[in-house]
């Protein structure tokens, strides 16, 4: 009895355990989030997110707002799929949602009858919140599926807000800098404006700015952070360069030199908040790689210049826009990164600017607002690039000839005339020299130098051409009998027009600003007007000093090199610098453009050296010269501000100068035609007009740190029937001076030694005969109006000369 038993114990254990060893098997913990084989599965929703987690929802009174989709998880943070929601919300009064999730800034119409569905309309909290004497309040709302409850989403319910007013940094921060965006905001309490929230900064602050009056019956102290109010407001930048904002923490960073716009969201709305300014350049250093700011480039080498930029913190600043620019592009070229690389023998200045809109931009109506929105420039490097080169050299004599004469100096021949469609009024090539552009009464015309041939004409752009920029986009025509200017595209037809007439035009290097000087001494329809076109601004023009009497008004015109500035002529001889004056946020003080400087003398033409430490003028009476060289010194800083509470005032760039009045007393001039600088600086010839034979070329070498310099003359070969040099043109090397002289209706090679001292002047060495002829009036039988030729020769001397380097090979 016993043994069986036994026997019966041990099958049962071990028949189960046979069993289970046999492969009947299971894994109780495999799908279940605990491990243990019971509770959540790891397919099930375990937790639902409901968006914005942080910031919240902020929702003026009435309005809705889709909620965002929910995301529900699964144990293990994969999505999970939620059949439907049910929303909730923690006062139904105050935030309603609709069965999608439609949230409602009050309460939904529910079973309103007439076919109105549900969930449509929208009606304002009843009563509406009043927070510590304020129109807001918040609640929660939450989505729900599969028994779990979403995270709690705040929804901040308020009157609506009527403006939002930056209450961030009120100076500029450097390149890199960070800083915390803050605001005030406003309401409208009994239809006035009522301050709705401010930071800390404010609220706590003894003489607080505030952005609108406080609310009836309730005090500063009153006043809650915006983010308690309306929850987190969102900014965003209106210019992207100049600063960044990281969406989560609202914290700005300074970027590149430069005001932009602030905008501020909340409720579904957006506001211009402010403006946000990083710091701009206080100073531009311009080296060469030796740190030298003069030196010698080998012809067909490249070299690049170091650029230091410091703001007006003190701090440095890199990967700026700057615009590079060259006194003399065909010969030295200036890439956009400030390598420097010389094509033909030369002399150039270059140098770097920032200038809006690429470099420092502001919005206009904020222009100088902590020295944003404003010009700079660098310190001039001057580049010598060694050798001789060859040219190809054109002459004309615009109204009196319809035919204009090409040489080539390689070959020393003199080319055929070419005739023109029409007899022109003008005569311009662009630096590269590529065409040459001639005005007329009837049409403008193209001349290609590297075909021989007229390219284009065009009937819709009669006029005179005043300029062209340097480049080679633009030129600037006159049309004399509608008034108008054409800025007008080379590549395609006339770009903008502006009313006026001129006399003088010059672009700067950069092509950005144009400057064009009127004289009501220039005849009928003209006035003492100067003209200011820039691509940031646009078209201006200012009232110049009357002329009259002992001052012929600004006929020419100088820019300044750097080109922060331009001189016009005239008594006094003026000049008007980049930098406006006024006070920064009213448009209506701003002066752009304004008087830099006034010098106490008489000039008829003016010309800048390459240099950029003179700029020489002449002026003709009683058959005498005399000639003004004024020494400047051009700034090179930020332009000048000052600041009184937060009130912040610009000055004009002033340029100090010291001048030296010279007597060129070996000629007799009716006029002055030019002063022309070599591109080396080192000497310079006056045109002029005049009827006594035998004349001579005055030529003038600038005395060193704004000294007096010495007047020579060059006497021509042939000289008794020469009456006056009339126009001239270097040669891009310095080695030859190309002068027209009237009497013998001839061109003249003036050799211009290395140095030029009384025992080694300029020569003539070399003469030919272009040959132009006359054309004829429609006084006498002509039949183009063009044609203000008085003479009675066949041939007319040259007026107009346009010089283009060549290899010597």
């Amino acid at each position: 009895m016993r043994r069986f038993l036994t026997l019966v114990c041990l099958l049962c254990v071990a028949i189960p355990a046979g069993i289970s060893i046999s492969g009947c098997t299971r894994n109780p913990a495999g799908n279940y989030c605990n491990g243990l084989g019971y509770g959540l599965k790891d397919t099930d929703v375990a937790s639902i997110f409901l968006s914005p987690q942080t910031t919240g929802i902020s929702i003026a009174f009435g309005q809705t707002l889709q909620v965002a989709s929910p995301q529900a998880k699964t144990c293990k943070g994969t999505a999970a799929s939620a059949p439907s929601y049910t929303y909730g919300t923690t006062n139904n009064q105050l935030v309603d949602i609709s069965p999608t999730g439609n949230i409602c800034a009050g309460t939904w119409n529910r079973n309103s009858g007439g076919g109105i569905p549900n969930y449509t309309i929208c009606n304002f909290p009843n009563p509406l919140p009043a927070t510590g004497g304020l129109p807001y309040a918040t609640a929660y709302v939450t989505a729900s599926a599969a028994s779990v409850t979403s995270n709690p989403v705040e929804v901040y319910v308020h009157a609506q807000v009527t403006s939002v007013t930056l209450a961030g940094p009120q100076s500029c921060l450097s390149q890199g800098q960070l800083a915390q965006l803050d605001s005030q905001a406003c309401f409208a309490a009994s239809n006035t404006q009522a301050l709705f929230c401010a930071p800390p900064s404010i609220t706590g602050a003894t003489n607080p700015n505030l952005a609108c009056p406080l609310p009836p019956g309730v005090s500063l102290s009153s006043i809650p952070d915006c983010t308690a109010a309306l929850g987190t407001l969102s900014y965003s930048v209106g210019t992207s360069s100049v600063a960044s904002i990281n969406g989560e923490t609202n914290q700005i960073t300074a970027e590149q030199p430069g005001t932009t716009v602030i905008t501020a969201s909340v409720a579904q709305g957006a506001s211009s908040a402010g403006y946000f300014s990083t710091c701009p350049p206080k100073s531009i250093s311009v080296t060469l790689a030796n740190g030298a700011t003069s030196g010698t480039i080998t012809e067909g080498v490249q070299q690049n210049l170091t650029t230091n930029v410091i703001d007006t913190l003190g701090n440095p600043i890199t990967g700026l826009t700057l615009d590079y620019q060259s006194t003399d592009p065909i010969d030295i070229q200036v890439g956009s990164t400030g390598s420097v690389e010389a094509a033909f023998p030369g002399v150039a200045s270059v140098y770097a600017i920032c200038q809006p809109s690429t470099c420092n931009p502001a919005p206009i109506n904020v222009t100088g607002l902590n020295g944003t929105g404003l010009s700079i420039s660098s310190n001039p490097v001057t580049i010598t690039t060694p050798g001789t080169a060859s040219d190809y050299v054109w002459f004309s004599s615009p109204g009196q000839s319809q035919y204009f004469v090409p040489v080539e100096l390689l070959s020393g021949t003199v080319g055929s005339t070419v005739r023109l469609p029409f007899v022109p009024n003008s005569m311009v090539m662009d630096r590269n020299g590529t065409n040459l552009y001639f005005g007329s009464s009837h049409e403008l015309m193209y001349f290609s130098t590297s075909s021989n041939s007229i390219s284009k004409q065009d009937v819709s752009a009669p006029g005179v051409v005043l300029a062209v920029s340097p480049n080679d986009a633009q030129l600037l025509i006159n049309d004399q009998v509608r008034q108008l200017f054409y800025l007008y595209s080379v590549a395609g037809s006339n770009s903008s027009t502006f009313g006026g007439m001129g006399v003088a035009a010059e672009w700067t290097p950069d092509s950005k600003t144009l400057y064009i000087s009127d004289s009501a001494a220039a005849g009928p329809g003209h006035s003492d007007t100067l003209y200011v076109y820039n691509i940031n601004t646009g078209w201006t023009s200012y009232p110049l000093q009357t002329s009259g009497g002992g001052n012929p008004g600004a006929q020419n015109l100088a820019v300044t090199i750097p080109g922060v500035g331009v001189y016009l002529s005239g008594a006094p001889t003026v000049a008007h610098t980049w930098c406006p004056s006024g006070t920064v946020g009213n448009a209506a003080s701003m002066l752009f453009y304004p008087e830099g400087d006034s010098v106490p003398v008489l000039t008829d033409v003016l010309a800048a050296t390459t240099d950029g430490e003179h700029i020489l003028g002449a002026a003709a009476a009683g058959g005498a010269v005399t000639l003004s060289d004024i020494g400047v010194t051009i700034p090179v800083a930020e332009c000048p501000e000052t600041t009184t509470g937060t009130t912040q005032t610009l000055s004009p760039l002033t340029i100090r100068h010291k001048v030296s009045e010279v007597p060129v007393s070996g000629v007799s001039a009716t006029a002055v035609n030019q002063v022309i600088p070599s591109p080396n600086s080192t000497v310079a010839f006056i045109t002029y007009d005049g009827t006594t034979p035998g004349a001579t070329l005055p030529y003038y070498v600038p005395g060193a740190d704004g000294t007096s310099g010495t007047v020579g003359y060059v006497k021509f070969n042939g000289g008794s029937a020469i009456t006056a040099p009339l126009t001239g043109a270097f040669s891009p090397d310095d080695s030859l001076f190309f002068v027209s002289t009237a009497g013998d209706n001839l061109i003249h090679y003036i050799s211009i030694p290395k140095t030029v001292t009384p025992a080694t002047p300029p020569t003539d060495s070399q003469q030919i005969a272009p040959n132009l002829p006359a054309c004829i009036p429609v006084s006498a039988g002509g039949n183009d109006l063009g044609c203000t030729y008085t003479g009675s020769g066949s041939v007319v001397p040259t007026t107009a000369i346009a010089v283009k380097p060549r290899s010597t090979t």
